[in-house]
């Protein structure tokens, strides 16, 4: 391992959670155990972070059956209705029990219902409902740490909330709960939120019984009040609905059912999880993930945002990518290549790395080729991010040989060789499209200039790149001023990338030795298995990266096997799995490479096999 470097931490077993939301509010992490909701996270804007509120749990769903508490946790079964909305059901002896968490698409709240439906039989004495405890709130970004601040918590006698704001000197986050039908409801603490709503009645044979939890998120109380009224109002059958349409509308739909599965939950969790409007300001903001259970949550890294999550969310819609472009990347382009920055821009982890100056390009090429909308090139934001990224990538010249140069890694990590191919790839990527670009709006003679310094980069990255290795002639991963040179592979960045982004052939055969080898026992990160595949010094276990990578690549239908089978983080892309388990080793919850993943399954679907396929 290398010195200085922050590796992944190592997960010794899967996070037993599922994850819901929608842009207003997370729902990171629903206990597939019991059905429990532990946290609910916003983003805020003025704290540089996710706000959540942590309960224990913060949400309980509670059967009692002829006075007897019936958990059913051992036997709980789960299913992602419309591909997001988490379901879970049990039996126990003629009593279906089932249980639904979704966040309605255009609301800022979540609705938690549960039915109990009795067969066959003698009626039954039942008591069903909801409990909780709203315990701490948090700042999530990294790592979570408690905030310091006061409550208020209250039974709002004009909206018949219950509601709890909690208050860092002015107003933070609050959350307004009601409950349906009219259930016997009650508040235990007013030193922090404890409630407890229940449901009494006899369930006969043929009947079923449905009570609901509407709980709304606002920045102070009396948006949490009117806000808990409002979803009440609404009705979950109304806001189920509604929520089912959208997701219906936006999914994609495959012939084989499982990567129809795998492609849906990936895109949903990309879309509601790498990106959101925060709720002090409404302002759309791109993050790695909204879930705290990915360790460098609640921040902004240009790469994760703009080559692989913003695809996805082009994928899913085209209004809210085209968005991003307009009031996201002005928000990040001063420090667009720093490693990582806070909600607002500002710098939060320094460091340059090359292919996060080189991504928005990219993202903007891809928005204009895939919408045919050419009008956004003439929003001021648009045209002047373009010189800008472009100014940005020419600082880092080397003069020596025409590549350019680095700081730290793909996988975020210091290196000693700053000529990094890979990345000197997606600049000459970025060349291209910024020339397609420029010519677009007019300006020939610019156009013409990034077109010649794509050429001179080509040919220093063949001139420079190619090196003997243990089969022949292969890439180098990356090289030094001096000429020194490292074989390697990072997957989040990867040398069998070079032949989407149409660098070099298939069949070129510095580019066969380099797969031979990057998959082969004299690569060191090389992890065999039934899921084998590279790792890295960052991640010691086969990267999901490679997946992705493999569906873009490798024309081998047993890619599409390991893309159905690995059972990853309960299906959802992770930084990395287990080579014999297929299980998430590190970076579970990773939303970003969900959206590259989700992506990469359907350009293969599709047949698009090439970058630039269709740029003229």
């Amino acid at each position: 391992m290398q010195p200085l470097m922050t590796p992944a931490p190592v997960l010794k077993e899967p996070p037993p959670f599922l994850p819901t939301g929608n842009l207003w509010l997370s729902i990171p992490m629903i206990d597939r155990r019991d059905g429990s909701v532990h946290r609910i996270g916003v983003l805020h804007e003025h704290l540089n972070g996710l706000v959540e509120a942590e309960g224990d749990p913060l949400i309980r769903p509670v059967l009692f059956v002829d006075h007897q508490l019936v958990t059913g946790a051992r036997s709980l079964s789960w299913n992602r209705e419309e591909f997001w909305i988490p379901v879970w059901k049990f039996r126990e002896e003629n009593l279906e029990v089932e249980g639904r968490i979704w966040a309605p698409i255009t609301e800022r709240g979540l609705v938690y219902q549960l039915r109990v439906s009795l067969d066959q039989g003698t009626a039954r004495t039942i008591t069903i409902g909801f409990e909780g405890r709203w315990i701490q709130t948090l700042l999530s970004r990294f790592a979570s740490r408690p905030l310091q601040g006061s409550w208020l918590i209250e039974r709002d006698s004009w909206t018949g909330s219950m509601v709890a704001e909690f208050r860092v000197g002015s107003p933070c986050v609050a959350l307004g709960l009601q409950l349906d039908p009219f259930l016997h409801s009650e508040l235990l603490s007013y030193d922090f939120l404890c409630y407890r709503g229940m449901l009494h009645r006899e369930l006969r044979p043929g009947e079923t019984v449905s009570v609901a939890l509407y709980l709304a998120v606002a920045p102070d109380a009396d948006g949490g009040r009117t806000g808990a009224l409002h979803l009440r109002r609404r009705g979950a059958d109304a806001l189920l609905k509604e929520t089912r349409r959208w997701l219906g509308v936006h999914a994609y739909r495959l012939e084989d059912p499982a990567l129809m599965a795998r492609l849906n939950e990936n895109l949903f969790f990309a879309y509601f999880f790498s990106q959101g409007d925060c709720l002090d300001t409404g302002a759309p903001v791109m993050v790695t993930s909204r879930s705290p259970l990915y360790y460098v949550s609640g921040a902004f890294w240009s790469r994760d945002a703009f080559l692989w999550s913003f695809p996805a969310i082009l994928l899913v819609d085209h209004e809210r990518a085209r968005l991003l472009l307009q009031r996201a990347l002005p928000r990040y382009l001063s420090h667009i290549a720093d490693h990582a920055l806070y909600l607002n821009g500002v710098p939060l982890y320094p460091g340059f790395e090359l292919d996060q100056a080189a991504a928005p390009l990219l993202a903007i090429w891809r928005y204009i080729h895939e919408t045919g909308d050419e009008r956004m090139l003439r929003d001021p934001v648009i045209a002047e991010a373009i010189p800008a990224l472009l100014w940005k990538i020419e600082e880092q010249r080397d003069p020596a040989t025409g590549l350019y140069q680095t700081f730290l890694l793909p996988t975020d990590d210091p290196t000693e060789y700053p000529l990094v191919i890979y990345d000197n790839v997606l600049v000459w990527a970025a060349f291209r499209v910024s020339g397609d670009l420029l010519r677009r709006m007019g300006k020939e003679s610019e156009a013409m200039r990034w077109e010649s310094e794509a050429d001179k980069l080509a040919e220093a990255i063949r001139r420079h790149g190619i090196v003997e290795g243990p089969e022949g002639p292969m890439w180098a991963w990356a090289r030094d001023p001096s000429g020194r040179f490292e074989l390697r592979e990072e997957p989040p960045g990867s040398l069998r990338l070079l032949t989407y982004y149409g660098f070099c052939d298939p069949e070129d055969p510095a580019y066969r030795n380099t797969v031979r080898w990057l998959s082969s026992p004299a690569n060191p990160y090389f992890f065999p298995g039934p899921f084998s595949g590279p790792g890295s010094s960052h991640f010691p276990f086969p990267g999901v990266f490679d997946l992705a990578n493999r569906l873009l690549t490798d024309p081998d239908p047993a890619v599409l096997d390991l893309v159905r089978e690995a059972p990853m983080d309960h299906g959802l892309a992770c930084e990395s799995i287990d080579p014999h388990t297929g299980v998430v080793r590190t970076g579970a919850a990773m939303a970003s490479l969900a959206g590259f993943l989700a992506w990469a399954l359907w350009a293969r679907i599709r047949g698009h096999h090439r970058f630039f396929e269709h740029l003229k």
